[in-house]
């Protein structure tokens, strides 16, 4: 990352550092499961309130490490809460879907999008496009709701 210095001195300085073993995200590249360690874990605060960085090992260590943004989408997930953020984020091809314990501890999963990060100018869209991709995935939530309640 270019910006690595901004991510140090800017964000992490103001976030809080999660102590907890994390398991291992990985992705699919080329039709082959990729693995990326998760290296740091960070909650942010102030202005960034209810925004994760997630700091992982490269596999191929070009750069070294990767640096995601995520948001939660939903604090309980499941199949049915991911298909309907699946639906909402299709258009926003760099956003990724994950389900992940934030608090291992809890055993409660999330449903996080992640958003990665490479200079300062991405990670203040990213926080927008994450933004408002939670807000329109709660809108589609609300819309569920009342068409039930309204049977």
């Amino acid at each position: 990352m270019k910006d690595e210095s901004f991510l140090k001195t800017e964000i992490i300085k103001k976030a809080k550092e999660l102590k907890a073993r994390y398991p291992s995200i990985s992705e699919i590249v080329d039709g082959t499961q990729k693995i990326l360690k998760i290296k740091n874990f960070y909650e942010m605060r102030d202005e960034f309130k209810n925004y994760y960085l997630i700091k992982v090992k490269n596999y191929n260590n070009d750069p070294k490490f990767r640096h995601f943004l995520a948001i939660i989408l939903a604090s309980q997930s499941s199949d049915f809460l991911a298909s309907i953020a699946k639906e909402t984020i299709k258009e926003i091809g760099s956003i990724k879907l994950i389900q992940f314990s934030i608090y291992p501890k809890n055993f409660r999963i999330s449903l996080l999008a992640l958003k990665e990060i490479r200079n300062k100018d991405e990670f203040l869209k990213s926080v927008k496009i994450l933004k408002d991709s939670r807000i329109n995935f709660k809108k589609k939530i609300d819309k569920i709701k009342n068409l039930i309640e309204n049977k």
